[in-house]
C-alpha cells in the first residue's frame, strides 16, 4: 500500500456513529424547546386555562 492510499482514520480510532449524532441533535432540540417554552411562559405570562 502506498502512503497516499492509507486510510484517513488512525488505527484504533472509534468509527463514526450516526445514531449517537442524531441523539445529540435530538437532545439539543428538546432542550431548546423547553427553554423556549419557559422564556415564552415567563414573558407572556401564564394564559389562564391554557398552561398548566
Amino acid at each position: 500500500m502506498l502512503p497516499e492510499e492509507k486510510d484517513q482514520a488512525p488505527e484504533g480510532e472509534e468509527t463514526f456513529h450516526v445514531w449517537r449524532l442524531l441523539g445529540v441533535i435530538g437532545l439539543v432540540c428538546v432542550v431548546l424547546a423547553i427553554a423556549s417554552f419557559i422564556v415564552d411562559w415567563a414573558v407572556i405570562g401564564p394564559l389562564e386555562g391554557r398552561v398548566l
